[in-house]
């Protein structure tokens, strides 16, 4: 691995935005309380508002890692990855994150928690047998980046609150009677409250947000085209043999790990291939 400078990173302003973001979603449930209840009404919606920043900050990550099954790395390390990862974190101005790997065929890796405290890298093994150790190595400075520059508590904020609309959308749709949805073979509350999911993700995350975080990784990494050979790897692997993660989470994926699909079109966050490579390397195909 290159020896390169500590590369200067700026998260004051980002944090500011994820703040204010969390702060505008609180007073919206006061807001809506106390029109739907009043005085009983805006208590509600205070008690909400704590609950799902609870939500956020506290169980968001760790109930993604066990969807996905995901171990933590502990003890042998192979591939070197905790020395990675402590070099790439330490030229980052971050505390070195923790790191799981998932057991799955299709080259995959997504990143979760805070920059102010240890977060979360996971890789999985398809991505550590398929990839070579130098584009490995790209895949992580890329994840610290999204780290460093505070995306991925945006990314898992947005996503829980995402998946809460879902889910109401899913409790909602199982009360109403079976033949009737039958009859019309529609989920209306799925089809109403999906945008809403969809708006909250996109509300956050931005393709801006992938591009920085491709520009800081080159700076780590000092070599363009192993971090362009990785993406185009991983999207194509994506493409080939998808993996079904929870709803609302694929954008905390460096590629999105779904494919693309008629059932998730709605859903797609990540910019396009193309673009990312040609603002890496300058052409597409590689």
């Amino acid at each position: 691995m290159s020896t390169l400078t500590k590369v200067p990173f700026s998260i004051q302003p980002l944090t500011f935005k994820l703040w204010l973001f969390v702060v505008v979603t609180a007073l919206a449930h006061l807001f809506i309380g106390y029109q739907l209840g009043d005085r009983m009404g805006l208590f509600i919606g205070f008690l909400m508002a704590i609950a799902l920043n609870c939500l956020v900050f506290f169980f968001g990550e760790s109930q993604l890692l066990k969807r996905l099954r995901c171990q933590r790395l502990e003890g042998q390390d192979p591939w070197g990855l905790q020395h990675i990862a402590t070099d790439f974190s330490k030229r980052a101005g971050i505390s070195t994150p923790a790191l799981f790997i998932m057991n799955h065929k299709t080259p995959a890796a997504f990143s979760t928690g805070h920059a102010w405290r240890n977060a979360t890298i996971c890789l999985s093994t398809g991505l550590l047998k398929k990839l070579t150790p130098e584009e490995v190595q790209a895949v992580i400075a890329h994840q610290v980046c999204h780290i460093v520059k505070v995306d991925t508590f945006g990314f898992g904020a947005s996503s829980t609150i995402a998946n809460s609309f879902i889910g109401m959308a899913r409790v909602l749709d199982r009360l109403l009677p079976t033949s009737w949805l039958s009859k019309w073979k529609a989920r209306p509350f799925m089809n109403l409250l999906s945008p809403v999911a969809w708006l909250v993700i996109r509300l956050v995350v931005k393709d801006k947000s992938f591009y920085e975080a491709d520009d800081l990784a080159v700076s780590l990494l000092g070599d363009r085209k192993v971090l362009a050979q990785a993406l185009w790897k991983l999207e194509s692997y994506a493409q080939t043999a998808p993996i079904d993660v929870p709803p609302c989470t694929s954008h905390l994926f460096i590629v999105n790990p779904e494919g693309l699909r008629e059932t998730n079109w709605f859903f797609l966050l990540h910019p396009k291939m193309e673009t990312r490579l040609r603002r890496i390397v300058g052409y597409y195909p590689l």
